[in-house]
């Protein structure tokens, strides 16, 4: 994760891994206009440290949201909107958390999975047995499933591309009400184009709501049809089960809570649509 609010910021993926593919991927998106930080230095095995290192120059500004009117939140989310659509069109190969160990080639995005259907379907039963008269109920856990499988086609009919991965407002800054760029490329998958979006959809809200400002912006590179928005649906349902799957074993405060909330919010939209 990169932090903010410096002049420069620094981070390690951990001893085995490397930054190599997270600079390439700072490095691509800067040379197709994306507003991201740039890399000024990069080690891929520090020998003081004994692990990759990444730096990177702030980008200025706070976070979107922030003594903003509603106007110029609208305007920010829309020109992020637009950004976020050009990342997601860069080609992976193969879907899943982007390799990177120490000796992945810096310039290749691979990822971990072959096909979507084995990332989807990997942890789903799983969570939905845990989350099923504990944190749902078994006809919500059974009916999410049920969604879920029938919506399966359009979540998988898209080659794999480039997904920032948590994408949410907390990674976009602006500065005196005008965008100033995305943060935070630590999670990057592959997966289909529409993830982010879904992953957005479904913390909004959560400080300020900006989906529909920040789709906006999205058509604007990026049509999306109605079955697009069908399927933003199903990944925020997904991507919630998957979280609720994760955060739920460990605690029981106010994220969980929220979780939950947005889990039937989705159930109910999608169950009117499929």
């Amino acid at each position: 994760m990169e932090r903010q609010g410096d002049l420069l910021s620094a981070d390690s993926p951990g001893t085995d891994m490397s930054f190599g593919v997270e600079v390439h991927v700072h490095q691509l998106l800067l040379q197709k206009g994306v507003r991201v930080p740039e890399v000024i230095f990069y080690e891929n095995h520090h020998e003081a440290f004994g692990m990759s290192v990444m730096l990177v120059r702030e980008i200025p500004g706070s976070l979107v949201g922030d003594d903003l009117s509603m106007g110029e939140f609208e305007r920010v989310l829309r020109e992020a909107g637009k950004q976020l659509a050009v990342i997601n069109q860069v080609p992976v190969e193969g879907f899943g958390w982007v390799r990177r160990g120490r000796n992945e080639g810096a310039r290749n995005l691979v990822g971990e999975k072959n096909g979507i259907g084995d990332f989807i379907a990997e942890h789903l039963t799983e969570d939905l047995h845990f989350l099923s008269g504990n944190l749902l109920s078994i006809a919500e856990a059974a009916r999410i499933q049920d969604i879920l499988k029938l919506g399966a086609s359009l979540m998988s009919r898209h080659e794999s591309r480039l997904v920032h991965g948590d994408f949410d407002d907390s990674h976009i800054f602006q500065q005196f009400g005008k965008y100033k760029g995305i943060i935070d490329f630590g999670e990057i998958q592959g997966n289909s184009p529409l993830y982010d979006l879904g992953h957005y959809k479904l913390h909004d809200g959560q400080r300020y709501s900006g989906f529909k400002a920040l789709s906006e912006g999205y058509q604007e590179v990026e049509s999306l049809t109605a079955e697009d928005l069908l399927e933003i649906e199903l990944w925020a349902l997904w991507i919630g089960v998957r979280r609720l799957g994760i955060v739920g074993r460990r605690s029981s405060g106010k994220y969980v809570e929220i979780l939950l909330q947005a889990v039937r919010r989705e159930m109910g939209i999608i169950q009117g649509r499929l």
